[in-house]
């Protein structure tokens, strides 16, 4: 039996631009209601009003993930509103990319805290609460880069390959409780990230067509179908590359 989505609650995070809002925006589109959560209000408002636009459902909910303190209030206030929480999508990521030998401490940190910590820091909060409904889902955005490591991005692939690990153990914690989790590793994605514009890239692709991105909306179906595989089914981890 596929799952419904319907008043689902669903946490996104990463959710003002790119994979994470093009993920909320698919996800209440199917009736879910994403609670938004990134470091800065206004992008969120403006996912929220994309989704208020064709009548579907959102909460804004701003928060610093790296924060243990923030976690808990963000988990706290979903439970005072929504009484439970269905899956996590952890979207929010960064990309500091710079060569091993000049590469500023402070920069691998806040790499791994974004990418990873607020990840492990969510992920915990939350797992008693899908226990108690039943079960759930735990859904993290890897990388390409995750697979494969490139020269200037070793702090970045080193957090996409933690992920992944990190996933597989928390796979075998919870899959008694019913909890799911899974990792979606996209390949290059037309995006504001890494340093180049959305605007560049496509430029760039338009030049060599052998230069090929996907879409964030491709990113997001993906992670519907994940939410939406028949109960006896589970996806531990998808390479999704453009084609």
């Amino acid at each position: 039996m596929q799952p419904d989505l319907a008043h689902r609650i669903v946490i996104v995070t990463g959710a003002g631009s790119g994979v994470g809002r093009a993920t909320a925006v698919a996800l209440a589109a199917r009736g879910a209601i994403p609670v938004l959560v990134g470091r800065r209000l206004d992008p969120l408002e403006q996912t929220a009003a994309a989704i208020r636009a064709f009548g579907g459902e959102a909460r804004v909910m701003p928060a610093d993930l790296r924060d243990e303190a923030a976690v808990a209030h963000l988990i706290g206030a979903t439970i005072s509103t929504d009484r439970t929480i269905d899956a996590i999508v952890h979207a929010a990521a960064v990309g500091l990319y710079g060569p091993v030998e000049s590469y500023d401490l402070a920069r691998w940190r806040e790499t791994f805290d974004t990418n990873l910590t607020a990840l492990f820091l969510l992920s915990r909060a939350a797992i008693p609460v899908m226990r108690e409904r039943g079960g759930g889902s735990v859904i993290a955005i890897g990388s390409g880069a995750g697979k494969q490591g490139y020269a200037n991005l070793a702090a970045y692939a080193a957090s996409k390959h933690a992920i992944i690990g990190f996933m597989q153990s928390l796979a075998e914690e919870v899959r008694a409780d019913n909890i799911r989790t899974s990792v979606v590793n996209p390949g290059s994605i037309l995006t504001d990230f890494g340093g180049r514009s959305a605007a560049e890239k496509a430029a760039a692709a338009a030049a060599d067509p052998g230069k090929r991105y996907l879409r964030p909306e491709d990113v997001a179906d993906a992670v519907v179908w994940l939410l939406t595989q028949p109960s006896h089914a589970w996806t531990q981890e998808m390479n999704l590359w453009p084609w």
